[in-house]
């Protein structure tokens, strides 16, 4: 999947990048995998990215809505992903979210939501937390080895 640059916005306190899909491309459904040209579609996604030189990044975004072309599928339509740029249903760029979720587990809430402002992001105490949240927990590990401390407890 190709974006086309259409304008850049520099004259205010935010970086504006407007950009759009190419057309003509098929795109995957996100049901089935199907790939599909039928456009319903176009609408404009507002997405923040990582901040450049200490100001903040937005990104503006035309997709396509497609149909799905596949009768036994779950889904009518669906809205064709960027990868690297995009995630359903989510409105930061996966780099900007792996960056708001290290700051998340080095700082948590009030410290990570100071740290994120410093970079440029700026998002509350709670966000941060939030996002902490909905991390994963990495899989337990079972010890090979018990010394008599790690039995002591």
């Amino acid at each position: 999947m190709s974006v086309r640059v259409v304008s850049v916005d520099s004259s205010g306190p935010v970086l504006t990048v407007r950009a759009r899909t190419r057309a003509r491309a098929p795109a995957a459904c996100t049901g089935c995998g199907t790939l599909s040209e039928w456009v319903h579609s176009r609408y404009e996604r507002h997405l923040a990215d990582a901040s450049v030189g200490g100001r903040e990044v937005r990104i503006d975004l035309n997709v396509r809505r497609l149909y799905c072309e596949n009768p036994a599928c779950p889904k009518q339509t669906f809205v064709e992903q960027v990868p690297g740029l995009t995630v359903r249903y989510q409105r930061r760029t996966p780099l900007l979210q792996e960056i708001v979720e290290a700051v998340g587990i080095l700082l948590a809430g009030r410290g990570g939501a100071r740290m994120l402002r410093v970079v440029g992001v700026a998002l509350s105490r709670c966000t941060v937390l939030s996002q902490l949240m909905r991390m994963p927990l990495p899989p337990l590990v079972t010890p090979q080895v018990l010394g008599v401390d790690d039995f002591a407890l």
